[in-house]
This record gives C-alpha cells, structure tokens and sequence, in this order.
C-alpha cells in the first residue's frame, strides 16, 4: 500500500519482478483488482484510471457495484454473489447481455469481463479485466437490424458471388420459390429462372457488377411454375468480400391488376365509342374528348378534330349564353335537358338535345355532355 493511501502495482501479490507489475500499469486494458468479502477496489492499473475518470484516491472509497449504474442494480447480485459464494474457483469470463459500467461522468458503456481469483494481502480478491464492447454491441445490433429488414421484406432478397452463386436468402425467397434456405444456398441463379432466358444472366451480371441493373424477366419455381419479377441487382461488400444483392418483386398481381384495368378500359371505351348519344368531355369550355356519335352531329368526319375546340363555336350564336351556363354547371346540381342549335356547315342548324354533368377529372372540374337530335328535327 502507498503511504499516500493510493493503489500501486506494489501492491498486487506478483513477487519482486517487475516486469508482472509493469505489464498490469501498462496494459491497455483496463484492470481493476476488489476484496472478495466486501467487495471493496483495492487497486486499479492507470488505462482504468483513464476509462473511468476517478482518481486512485476516489477508488479507495468505492466498491465494485459503484462501478455499475443504479438501473442495473437488479443484475449485481448475479455478477458478484457466486464468486463471493465459491461458485467459481477459476477465470470466468462474463458478457452478459446488457452489463455496463459507468464513468466518473455518469457514462456508461457496455463491458464484457473476465475474473480471475488471487489472493492479495492475505485477503481473498478477484482481478477483473474489463474490455469495452459498445461498439461491437452497436455493430450486432445494427447486424440484427439489418438481418430483420432481409428476412421480412416482402420482397425477394438474394445474396449472390459474382459468378451467381446464391449465398444468403430472406423469407419471402424460400416462399417464392419452393426452397428451403438451405437448398436455396446450394442453387445458382440461373437454377431459378426460366430456361428461356439463361442466355441474358451473364449479361446481366455482368452489368450488375459495374453499374448496378434494374431489369424484367421471368423466375422459376421449385415445382416448375413461371412467374414475371423486376429485378434490381448492385454490389455490396460484406466482411471483405464483394458481392450482388438482388432484390426480386414478384410483378404477377401488378401485371394482372394492369391487364384486368386494360381490359376495363377497353370495355367503356367500346361502349363510349358505339354509344348511339353523342357524348363529350369539356373542361374550361373546351373539349378535351368526343366520341363517334358527338363527330357526326358536329359535322366532323374524325373525333380528334374536335379535341381542344371552344364548344360553344359548335352552337348557333343564339344559345351561347345557354351553353356557357351548361358548362359552368357545379357538381350536386341535377341534370337538366336543353334544346339548342348545333351549327351545320352544309345545311339548317340541327335542334339537340343537351344534358350536362358536372364530373371530376384528374385533379379539375369537368363536364360531361350527353347530346342527341331534338324529337321532330
């Protein structure tokens, strides 16, 4: 013991070398040595002194749980009680999951320990070697983060070599595909997609490897089933090795939804186009659309001549004022008939038929007119 009251190396039973007690103050790791009985810091080496922040003074005055935050309290009796018990006679080596430390400061970090029993002084004591693992923490919780987002995407995730070997897949591949993680791993990519198109995958990896690759094409189930995906491939470099990580989106259900609207699509516009009533769309009293029947009565031998003409052009001068009222017309109102005079180019204006609605289209109002010769013109 120093006469100042401090710790020393000196103090540790390591006999007269000095090279055991220079090698303890000059690990850096810190060490710290406390009395098994009561738990008491009976010395430290200088990189603890340095970690911690307390001077070998304020050491003398602690014992070892004051070197864990309050909060942990729960834990301590789990760390300290089997070795003051005679539990453990030899190095124990302890990283259990959430043990920390606190600094002078109030700080705390991660630690993972390793114990050995010596005896010091004549008293039994224990020598702790503490090492701080907060970034390694960090690191597996990120790793577990990351790990999370690969196997719940929805998306098909592989992790494949350059030469397209599989090395890693998510969930949503073995569902898609019929494999176990463990089959899928033995596979090559070119084992998953359709036969026809193994000409393009070197190609593509090809490019993968350089810039990065967003393409369609066609994968195949372990049962034989075809299905279309959008694959975006690019490198990543995981533990020193670079690979490709393909992110597969199964576009089945898109393709139909877009084949289901194209067929609905293709409906109303059979409808719109045979429909006996000429039928216009107009917005700020222009029309953006005219179908078959509405070109007939406006005397134009193509609906697209109509397309971005002033409406009320096509109307005798006399109802004008009538038709600036039809297309000012505000949703909720209910439909009404009018009977105006369509302007002929070859013959007596013709008396229709009018009704308008009031319709929203693509983001602005709109108004739809139903038109359809007068009875008796």
């Amino acid at each position: 013991m120093r006469t100042d009251g401090g710790f020393a190396m000196s103090d540790l039973p390591m006999g007269t070398e000095d090279g055991f007690r220079h090698l303890f103050e000059t690990n850096p790791q810190p060490i710290f040595v406390y009395d098994l009985k009561t738990l008491r810091i009976v010395a430290a080496n200088e990189a603890f002194l340095l970690e911690y922040g307390y001077s070998r003074e304020e050491l003398e005055k602690m014992d070892a749980r004051q070197l864990h935050p309050p909060e942990d309290a729960g834990q301590l009796g789990l760390i300290y009680e089997p070795s003051r018990a005679g539990v453990f006679k030899g190095a124990r080596k302890m990283a259990r999951p959430g043990m920390r430390h606190r600094r002078k400061d109030g700080s705390t970090f991660d630690v993972e320990t390793l114990s050995s029993p010596l005896s010091f002084e004549g008293i039994d004591a224990h020598m702790v070697v503490v090492r701080d693992i907060s970034d390694r923490r960090k690191l597996e919780a990120l790793e577990a983060r990351c790990r999370a987002l690969f196997d719940h995407s929805r998306d098909i995730v592989l992790m494949l070599t350059w030469d397209g070997r599989i090395v890693d897949a998510n969930r949503a591949a073995m569902r898609a595909y019929g494999y176990p993680r463990e089959e899928l791993v033995q596979l090559k990519v070119s084992d998953l997609r359709d036969p026809t198109t193994l000409t393009e995958v070197e190609r593509q990896i090809e490019r993968a490897q350089h810039d990065g690759i967003f393409f369609e094409t066609r994968h195949r189930r372990r049962d034989g089933g075809i299905f279309p995906v959008e694959v975006s491939s690019t490198t990543i470099e995981v533990g020193g090795e670079r690979l490709l990580l393909s992110v597969v989106r199964d576009t089945t259900d898109r393709r139909k939804a877009a084949e289901d609207q194209r067929v609905t699509d293709s409906r109303l516009q059979l409808l719109v186009d045979e429909a006996p009533e000429g039928l216009g769309l107009i917005r700020n009293g222009r029309i953006l659309y005219a179908n078959p029947a509405f070109a007939l009565l406006a005397g134009a031998s193509d609906p697209a001549q109509l397309s971005g003409a002033a409406l009320a052009d096509l109307f005798a001068a006399v109802d004008r004022v009538e038709v600036a009222r039809l297309v000012s017309v505000r949703g909720g109102q209910p439909p009404s008939e009018h009977q105006l005079r369509l302007r002929s180019a070859t013959g007596p204006d013709i008396l229709v038929a009018v009704v308008a609605r009031a319709v929203p289209f693509e983001g602005s109002a709109a108004v739809i007119l139903a038109v359809r010769r007068a009875p008796n013109s």
